[in-house]
């Protein structure tokens, strides 16, 4: 898979197709920032983990970035707090 660009790569990730700008990388529905997984195609709708300061779990600028690069696709209902989405067993 070539390298992309980070908007190349949420461009890739919200039509459901794989992508890879080396630290964010879109790979079988699923969406990575570093190797940890920041959303997640569930069903036909895009699911956001907010791994942001305003989400109540910051990881690193980088990430937050990430997130929110992919957030402003999305309706916000479709986002989702990191603690929720354990609790469900979306995300260990």
């Amino acid at each position: 898979m070539p390298i992309s660009t980070n908007p190349d790569v949420i461009t890739a990730f919200t039509n459901n197709r794989n992508a890879n700008a080396r630290h964010l990388i879109s790979d079988n529905g699923s969406l990575y920032s570093y190797g940890m997984e920041i959303a997640r195609w569930i069903g036909n709708q895009i699911i956001v983990f907010d791994y942001t300061a305003t989400g109540n779990r910051f990881c690193s600028q980088t990430t937050s970035t990430h997130v929110g690069m992919i957030k402003r696709q999305v309706n916000e209902r479709q986002v989702m707090l990191v603690e929720f989405a354990e609790k469900t067993g979306l995300i260990k």
